[in-house]
């Protein structure tokens, strides 16, 4: 068996801090139905009908009221049993969390004075920190594996500068970011996103804007990993950055949440990318069959998504359904004229002892069976990845795959920093710890003939591949989870891994 130790404190360091993004959220709740009866004993109160009075809510400094009202479904003025209750309170909880806005949510019920049944809930929220600049530092490849194994940890693929993302703007979980980006990839991004136009709060719309350029640039995919040709390569090492490739890309974006759990969206996008002529040599097929050096197209997405998980960042309970279509090419241009359907299903299961069950399924297929490099998509990036492959990106027309993790929580805990912390948004540490053993399993489909050079030799495409190992999950606030684990490969290689976010 090959062998391959992927270990390094940069890898948990550099992604962690490029990633962190502060409307997301942590699960160590030890107890997801607790809720805390004031004046009355819960034993007392199984069978009861109450009347609930009123709903308040405390701790909101910035937030509107409106904003988190929005994610509550119990009424004022009507009456419940108990025990309906306060399951329809934890839901509310849930609601209120996963907007990203607070560190923590809780909620009370309280009796009126001098009634037997009438009763008001009061929802405390503690805000998040939302103010965010922050210097961006990080490894241009998909993971450390990759630039340390693939790319021989090259000095020149590093990629720095300067990020701001302001959230909750006006107190209407309104988000503004900008980036300036250097290095191997010079970025620069403007996106501004408003949640909630009209008012019953169903309508949303959001746009970016974004411009890079490179003087490095994969163009083709050998034996599932892929080459990169530079500048340097082409006209010399001459002292001076050469651009090779820059694109174009603006978005405009429209939401419509129907309803708690389903959010529908639709988005235009316009996309200009331009290639250097002597690129072609390489991979005549990078823009397009004819050997084009430009790319433009304007294309046009719908997603649906029913989001019943209780966790956004890191799901113990509930359930995920995604669906995704993409046109790129509506006419206007010539330049390409491709789709995708894509669905996502995740289902998470709390069993006893604290143990966890969570598996999820991806679906992927595209048309026509030709397509440039630059827009053939496949297994290796963000999520769309199974462990143990950190080293390969699979491209493929088509694909299928599934992830299954059982595990169980060792421990959940909150630390308190008190006064050696001055921003009290960030004197509470939570940390949770969860172990796990994992089975994944795909098939990638890829159509292109054996003389394209986009992908050549190909390992694990057209075959049955699979995974399996087990892991150490570490989960904290404000976006951090990082997983630690060993898996073995359809190739039969096991190596140690160290990647961040959910592996679900």
């Amino acid at each position: 068996m090959k062998f391959i130790f992927k270990l390094s404190l940069l890898c948990v360091i550099f992604p962690v801090l490029s990633s962190h993004n502060a409307k997301s959220q942590v699960t160590v709740e030890t107890d997801l139905g607790r809720l805390e009866v004031v004046n009355r004993t819960k034993d007392s109160l199984q069978n009861q009908i109450l009347f609930l009075e009123k709903i308040e809510i405390r701790g909101n400094k910035k937030t509107k009221r409106r904003i988190i009202t929005r994610e509550i479904d119990i009424q004022a003025n009507v009456s419940y049993p108990f025990r309906e209750l306060k399951d329809l309170i934890k839901l509310d909880e849930n609601k209120i969390f996963n907007t990203g806005l607070f560190n923590s949510v809780r909620a009370e019920l309280e009796f009126v004075e001098g009634s037997e049944n009438n009763i008001k809930v009061v929802f405390f929220v503690e805000e998040r920190w939302y103010i965010w600049p922050s210097v961006i530092f990080k490894l241009a490849d998909r993971n450390f594996s990759d630039w340390l194994f693939n790319q021989n940890a090259a000095t020149d693929r590093f990629e720095y500068g300067f990020k701001f993302d302001q959230f909750n703007v006006r107190g209407l979980n309104e988000r503004l970011s900008a980036m300036a980006q250097f290095g191997f990839k010079r970025r620069f991004y403007f996106g501004y996103n408003i949640p909630y136009l009209n008012k019953d709060q169903t309508f949303g719309m959001g746009l970016s804007f974004s411009f890079s350029e490179l003087d490095q640039i994969d163009y083709t995919n050998i034996a599932n990993k892929r080459l990169f040709i530079d500048a340097d390569s082409i006209f010399g090492d001459d002292g001076e950055r050469q651009i090779i490739s820059n694109t174009l890309t603006s978005n405009l974006v429209f939401n419509y949440r129907e309803s708690y759990y389903n959010t529908h969206t639709m988005r235009l996008t316009y996309s200009r990318t331009t290639i250097l002529e002597e690129v072609l040599q390489f991979n005549e097929d990078y823009l397009g069959r004819n050997g084009e050096v430009e790319q433009n197209y304007i294309g046009l997405s719908y997603i649906f998504r029913r989001d019943f998980r209780d966790r956004n960042n890191y799901p113990l309970k509930g359930f995920l359904i995604d669906g995704r279509f993409t046109k790129m090419g509506l006419g206007i241009f010539n330049d390409i004229n491709q789709g995708n359907i894509q669905a996502h299903l995740a289902y998470f299961k709390p069993l006893k002892y604290n143990f966890n069950i969570a598996s999820s399924f991806t679906g992927y297929t595209s048309f026509p069976r030709f397509q440039p490099y630059n827009s053939m998509q496949g297994l290796g990036f963000a999520n769309n990845l199974l462990k143990g492959y950190e080293l390969y990106v699979i491209q493929g027309q088509h694909y299928a795959m599934n992830k299954t993790e059982f595990k169980k929580r060792l421990f959940s805990i909150e630390a308190n920093l008190g006064r050696l912390m001055p921003l009290k948004q960030f004197r509470k540490v939570p940390i949770a710890a969860y172990f796990k053993v994992f089975y994944d399993h795909a098939y990638v489909q890829n159509n292109l003939p054996q003389s394209s050079k986009t992908t050549v030799s190909p390992l694990l495409s057209n075959r049955y591949i699979y995974s399996y190992g087990a892991g150490l999950d570490i989960v904290t606030y404000y976006d951090a989870v990082v997983r630690f684990e060993y898996s073995i490969n359809a190739l039969n290689e096991g190596g140690f891994f160290i990647n961040v976010k959910s592996g679900i």
